[in-house]
Order: C-alpha cells, then structure tokens, then sequence
C-alpha cells in the first residue's frame, strides 16, 4: 500500500537534457513540470509524480516515480514501476518526457482513500455519544445521539401541544 500524495499536471512534456544510463535513479530534464506553465512542481517529502519515458515507444518506455526534484533536476527516482524489462533501459538526451494519468495515480488515492476511511471509521465512538434524552446535561466534547434528540424533540412537541400552542409543521 502506498499513502501518497502524486501530483499531476496537464499537458507536461519535456526531454532528457542528457543521457539516462540503465540504473540511474537521477537525471536532468530540459524543462521542468509546471502547474502553470511557469510554477515548477518538486517531489519532496511525501509529494511525487510520475513520468513516463519515452512513451511513443512500446520496446523502451518506462514509468518513472520522482521522489525528489527541484526544477528540471531529478535527484531521486523508482524507474520501471511497470516491471517491463529485465533491467532499466537507456535513454538517450532528446527522448520525451511526458507525464500522463496512470494506473498508479489511481492506486495511490484509492490507497490514500482506504487509510482514510479507516481513520474515519475509527473517529467517533460510542464514548463521544451524549444519551441524554432531555439534554440536561450537555457536555462540549460529546455528540447528541439521534435517539436523544428525537426524544428531546418529541417531548419539546408534546410540551407545547399540552399549553395549547399550535403548532404549524410544513
């Protein structure tokens, strides 16, 4: 399971500025990816992004994770996410760069979902449940249970139809 934040922005592509030998996890892109067309994305901490290299090419592409960059510089990399080769190609300086929606993207917010969703499920209890069905003694830190508040509702209802007040319910 991987509880990570990936970025991704629309329409990056780019080129290696040099070689990317087979086993490199660093290399230097001639343009970095941007948000905007002029703020650079980085990987740092837990927030990385995906590249695809060479991806017009089905015998050499590869799906990249950045962990760590700074503007064209990528210092830190997972290569061949997919397991296509045996071992990590060589790329030369030119080969595109492009960073597409994948498969991964997807795994990493359904993973960040599920992590979630369990601290969700976890966020109340029974503890954090006031059950006072006439409200008198309210407490900051406790929730109302619906069962008090219908009862509190129902009395509040019946209190008032008892001193005659009518009541208009739309």
């Amino acid at each position: 399971m991987a509880d990570r934040e990936t970025q991704i922005v629309n329409f990056y592509e780019s080129t290696l500025a040099g070689l990317l030998a087979s086993a490199s996890t660093s290399t230097t892109l001639t343009t970095a990816p941007t948000t905007n067309g002029t703020t650079a994305i980085n990987a740092s901490g837990s927030s990385y992004y995906y590249l695809v290299i060479d991806p017009d090419n089905s015998a050499t592409r590869e799906v990249v994770l950045v962990t760590a960059s700074s503007g064209t510089t990528i210092s830190a990399m997972t290569r061949d996410l997919e397991g296509r080769h045996t071992s990590d190609p060589d790329h030369q300086a030119g080969t595109t760069v492009r960073m597409a929606v994948l498969a991964e993207h997807f795994a990493d917010m359904n993973d960040r979902l599920d992590a979630g969703l369990l601290t969700l499920g976890s966020a109340i209890s029974t503890s954090d449940l006031q059950d006072d069905d006439t409200f008198g003694s309210a407490a900051a830190n406790k929730v109302a249970s619906s069962e008090s508040i219908k009862a509190y509702t129902d009395a509040q209802v019946a209190t008032k139809a008892s001193l005659g007040i009518v009541i208009a319910l739309s």
